[in-house]
């Protein structure tokens, strides 16, 4: 996949986030967590970056392990980096409901799939 390619479509996942991210913070009384919405946006943007890089740097190694233990490396990051957040967000945001966790959920399903499909797009290099 094409650096290009990914930066557009990246762009067109950004769009229908954003819109996601709307919708919830119109339907649901969260405008409190307008600041931690952003924030994790703009993580995930960062982490999809980053992983895209990796992934694309370790698909065309000699090893072909290599990607697999970046693939797992960069999951187990997120997971704890995603954790680490939310708590961080309960403990010293104090949030007043539970709620901001849907544009949270939102966020990282789509930003997940969308590793999904660009990193599958890259293990193709992997099997040849």
């Amino acid at each position: 996949m094409l650096t290009s390619r990914f930066l557009a479509l990246l762009g067109g996942v950004t769009l229908l986030a954003g819109a996601g991210v709307v919708l919830s913070h119109v339907l649901l009384p969260i405008g409190y967590s307008l600041p931690f919405t952003i924030t994790t946006m703009v993580l995930f943007i960062l982490v999809c970056v980053a992983i895209f890089f990796l992934g694309r740097r370790s698909a065309g190694a000699e090893n072909k392990l290599l990607f697999s233990n970046v693939f797992l490396a960069s999951t187990i990051a997120k997971m704890f980096l995603c954790g680490m957040l939310v708590v961080g967000y309960v403990i010293l945001g104090e949030p007043s409901s539970k709620l901001f966790i849907v544009p949270f959920f939102w966020l990282y399903l789509v930003y997940t799939g969308f590793e999904v499909y660009f990193l599958m797009k890259l293990s193709a290099i992997v099997a040849r």
